[in-house]
């Protein structure tokens, strides 16, 4: 395993860590409940970036240090520095919403390992992930009724498509703290485990998947985002392209040929 040199623990940071297939993305404020400050939505801009140009980095997993909590949203304590006028406040969301976009854009598959509190920013962050795994007891809300704010419509968007509008109201409306069952329930999360469990859960589903055809897996991603998409907006040609690219690659003849040796395929991504 490499991992970026670790800070003194009051610095706040996104480390970068590489584990065989697996990249991980670690968020480290954990005195502050993993709160993202302005140079950690930079940090993670840049290990997102740094994963995906990886060609032996498969599989993408983010998750929070400490076992408290994934991510809290934005950091508050530093608001009155970064967020004071219109001007600072559009930087300031620049930044997050860059770092969100190139997380939901990444044609690597993407997991979040949720453990303790995921709110609003935080779990917005999460939606970002293609799978969303959670401990039983964390802890998943949008407080936004209770800050006097309202979210934007593309996160709104996000929220409805996976959970509907029943529960993106409930949560919307109560602002209330949902566990990771009742996420489960919900559709907000894939599955919801005992604590001990996560961490060896994550890592088998991200292997599983990192094992497999790394071209087929970019297809799948493209095109369930396409059928989320307004159908003005599809790019069908591009859909195309990529499921050709599959039939035309090393690992098709390979998976074909380990499937009539009766062997497991050993994929190389093209």
């Amino acid at each position: 395993m490499t991992t970026a040199m670790t800070p003194e623990h009051d610095v706040k940071r996104v480390l970068v860590e590489k584990e065989g297939l697996i990249g991980w993305l670690r968020i480290d404020n954990v005195r502050r409940l993993n709160a993202m400050s302005l140079a950690m939505w930079n940090d993670l801009l840049s290990g997102v970036s740094t994963l995906e140009a990886d060609d032996g980095i498969r599989v993408i997993v983010i998750t929070g240090n400490g076992g408290k909590a994934f991510c809290t949203g934005g950091d508050i304590s530093e608001f009155d520095r970064f967020r004071c006028g219109a001007e600072s406040k559009n930087s300031y969301d620049a930044a997050g919403t860059a770092a969100l976009k190139a997380l939901r854009d990444s044609g690597k598959p993407t997991i979040a390992m949720i453990r303790g509190f995921c709110l609003g920013g935080g779990l917005a962050l999460a939606l970002q992930c293609d799978l969303r795994i959670a401990s039983r007891t964390a802890k998943l809300g949008l407080p936004a009724a209770r800050r006097g704010i309202a979210y934007d419509f593309d996160g709104v968007k996000q929220l409805v498509q996976l959970i509907g509008p029943a529960n993106a109201k409930d949560i919307l409306y109560t602002a209330r703290q949902i566990d990771g069952t009742s996420a489960c329930a919900m559709g907000l999360v894939n599955q919801a485990l005992p604590e001990n469990e996560v961490d060896m859960v994550v890592r088998e589903t991200a292997l599983t998947i990192a094992h497999n055809a790394p071209l087929s897996i970019r297809a799948s991603k493209l095109m369930v985002d396409m059928v989320a998409m307004d159908p003005a907006s599809r790019d069908l040609d591009r859909c195309a392209a990529a499921e050709v690219a599959c039939l035309e690659s090393r690992d098709y003849a390979e998976a074909t040929r380990a499937f009539m040796e009766k062997r497991a395929a050993q994929f190389i991504g093209c």
